[in-house]
């Protein structure tokens, strides 16, 4: 177990990419009700727009709360554009806990297979946006945080761990980012390092998958089963264990946790 301790209820800075919408907005709401006092938010994505309306959701359901936000492109961000964004908004308080959580990602599936795969500066823009700004950041977080309790969480997938066809970027990244995540473990003891795979989410991310004409049948029909099935998991409900995850620490720092884990469960999840 983690020396990490308490790290729901204290005065915490915490910085979300991806929390425009879907999985990093339910993820923003559920963190912004249980920081403690004098805690600040940092939401951080492309769309300013829609961090507005996060930004709005979570003063909603905690008035007063610090919440600030970031527009930048994950794409093209390097070293000194994340100090310049964390040092601008963490403020003068001191901070128990630091906590990050990389939820930003793309699927980089267009129907194509491993095999397909041949333009080197293609994948490199989508391993840059998808694992190597995460690792710059990690970096530049604990810079910036030399006096509080640290805590990495990486938004990881089942497909970290298996394979689905013509999802090679994606399935490659996610594998990279669990694999970079434990070695982070292994390297700060005494920090909290978590890789939890929210589950199939229904977020909009399904609805244009599913109108992109070049996915793979294969993966449009598992897709659109789950949605007719009703398989597909409310964001806030895989945020909400999530946030029991963090509460318990019934986890090693450096663990893969998927919602469905009876790990999971005992949080205090619902599989329903």
């Amino acid at each position: 177990m983690s020396t990490v301790k308490d790290i729901i209820g204290v005065r915490s800075f915490v910085m979300i990419t991806g929390a425009s919408r879907g999985f990093g907005r339910a993820v923003a709401l559920e963190l912004g009700k249980v920081v403690g006092a004098g805690s600040t938010l940092l939401l951080v994505s492309r769309n300013r727009a829609d961090l507005e309306t996060t930004k709005e959701i979570v003063r909603d359901a905690r008035p007063g709360l610090a919440v600030e936000l970031e527009s930048i492109d994950l794409a093209t961000a390097d070293k000194t554009t994340f100090t310049n964004v964390v040092r601008a908004n963490y403020g003068s308080a001191d901070h128990e806990v630091a906590i990050v959580i990389h939820n930003a990602g793309t699927l980089g599936q267009d129907g194509r297979k491993i095999t397909d795969l041949t333009d080197i500066s293609e994948m490199s823009v989508y391993y840059q946006l998808n694992l190597f700004h995460v690792i710059c950041l990690n970096s530049v977080f604990k810079s910036c945080f030399t006096r509080s309790k640290m805590v990495y969480i990486n938004i990881s997938s089942i497909l970290a761990l298996q394979p689905l066809t013509t999802w090679g970027n994606y399935c490659g990244g996610k594998a990279a980012r669990d694999a970079v995540f434990r070695v982070l473990a292994v390297e700060e003891p005494d920090s909290q390092v978590l890789n939890y795979a929210p589950g199939p989410l229904d977020t909009p991310m399904i609805e244009e998958l599913l109108a992109d004409e070049k996915t793979d049948p294969v993966v449009r029909t598992m897709f659109e089963d789950l949605k007719r099935n009703g398989s597909l998991l409310r964001p806030a409900d895989s945020a909400a264990v999530l946030i029991a995850l963090l509460r318990k620490q019934n986890f090693k720092s450096g663990d893969h946790v998927d919602y469905y884990d009876n790990i999971a469960k005992d949080a205090g999840g619902s599989t329903q």
